[in-house]
């Protein structure tokens, strides 16, 4: 999965549960709880992770459980909605870029999965 050119200066990374996927086609951001966070090299892994997923076609339903924020020291610099059922990721970066991008991707990979599993490994520690 293409990242944002951003992604390099992330020094944070959370791991969002997101609270209501109905009115995706209208966000402008995730909203949702803050499940887990990860620093600096262990976000970047995190990154590297996304980055492998795998492409995959779009599909339809775009109802996302989990997302990623990640901030530099300042600021957001991008959000990722993550569907495993449609396989599809909706990709939100703030201005000065306002990009917002829906992009698929094989959410039964092994890489995709393991992205998951740590997604559930944080709301599981709760």
């Amino acid at each position: 999965m293409l990242l944002p050119s951003s992604s390099p200066q992330t020094r944070r990374l959370e791991c969002v549960r997101i609270a209501d996927p109905r009115g995706s086609h209208q966000w402008t951001g995730i909203a949702g709880t803050t499940t887990g966070t990860w620093f600096d090299k262990e976000a970047l892994e995190i990154l590297d992770l996304v980055a492998d997923l795998p492409m995959g076609d779009v599909m339809r339903c775009f109802m996302p459980g989990y997302g990623i924020r990640a901030h530099d020291a300042d600021q957001v610099l991008f959000e990722i909605a993550f569907c495993f059922q449609c396989h599809n990721a909706l990709i939100f970066q703030p201005a000065p870029h306002q990009r917002r991008e829906l992009v698929g991707f094989k959410a039964d990979s092994r890489r995709a999965q393991d992205l998951l599993a740590l997604f559930k490994a944080f709301e599981f520690r709760r």
